[in-house]
């Protein structure tokens, strides 16, 4: 069977991740069997899902079968790949693919194939500013009833702020400590005065919104909790970010502007990229990164810096 590169290399660094692997023909096999459908060959991109477009269902269609081995998990952003599917059928296709199938088994999906398929960064940023503020309202949109208990933002912001002081020591305190205090802080202070909850994405990057034929544009690969809805712009403002030229000048207004697209609070959106920005670094550091590459320009540690900087 013919698996991505990078997918083989994520799932086999773990030993649930071999048993997965070595599963894989066989449960295609079933699926392919139990849905009628021929896989084609899996995209190359994929590391952490194996996802393969497939020919014989009754409209175009992806199967996705998700690596049940945890990402980022020491990060606010988590891994909740889990609840995609429920998160699927919530949205019913409003900004998001739709759900054509599952298998309770295994938790592998059917979904809509966006067709083309393009992301984001085939078009201009002005552009790519619309289209993703217009696909995160979609998501974000109605209040929908519904007896899921996805992950909330606030309880996933108090339990990082809880870890951050011990899982900093543990790294050898590699960065000031007042930039973990100040975040530390900023996260409990976010928790504690979140008024809104909606259904989130939370991973609304760029290569995350593809171009499709029902809709324009449709965001793919979520990690569904429930939080509040300016924290939606947090990923794909970091992905902006590397648009620009000069970040110290320019990020600002466009961190301004593409809130001000979602009727948002800017200012508790650069306080929520400031703390995604340190426990990232602390996750970072977990792995192994060199402190040198997140304290150079345009890493963690130098944006969280930047983001201080046009806060005040």
């Amino acid at each position: 069977m013919d698996i991505p590169a990078r997918l083989r290399a994520e799932a086999g660094a773990t030993l649930r991740g071999r048993e997965w692997l070595a599963g894989l023909p066989q449960l295609c096999a079933h699926l392919s069997a139990q849905w009628g459908i021929r896989l084609a060959r899996p995209y190359p991109g994929s590391h952490i899902s194996l996802v393969a477009p497939v020919h014989g269902f009754s409209s175009p269609a992806v199967l996705k079968i998700a690596l049940p081995s945890p990402i980022e998990s020491g990060t606010i952003a988590g891994d909740f790949r889990h609840q995609e599917a429920a998160a699927l059928r919530i949205w019913a296709g409003d900004g998001a693919p739709e759900l054509l199938a599952q298998d309770a088994g295994s938790g592998a999906m059917l979904v809509e194939q966006c067709r083309p398929g393009a992301t984001l960064e085939t078009i201009g940023s002005s552009a790519a500013d619309a289209a993703a503020a217009e696909v995160i309202q979609a998501l974000h949109h109605g209040v929908h009833d519904h007896d899921v208990e996805f992950v909330r933002l606030t309880d996933r912001a108090r339990a990082v702020a809880a870890q951050l002081p011990d899982r900093f020591a543990a790294v050898g305190r590699p960065f000031d400590e007042r930039l973990l205090g100040e975040a530390v802080d900023g996260l409990v202070q976010l928790a504690g005065s979140t008024d809104t909850e909606v259904l989130l994405h939370g991973d609304t990057h760029h290569h995350n919104i593809l171009s499709a034929t029902r809709r324009p544009w449709l965001a793919i690969d979520p990690l569904p909790m429930l939080g509040e809805p300016g924290y939606d712009a947090v990923q794909y403002l970091l992905f902006r970010k590397g648009d620009l030229h000069d970040p110290e000048s320019e990020w600002r207004s466009v961190i301004e502007s593409f809130c001000g697209r979602l009727d948002v609070d800017p200012d508790r959106v650069m306080a929520w990229i400031f703390v995604r920005l340190v426990s990232d670094a602390i996750a970072a550091c977990e792995r192994g990164r060199p402190i040198v590459d997140l304290e150079a320009r345009n890493g963690d540690l130098w944006t969280a810096r930047l983001v201080q900087r046009l806060r005040r």
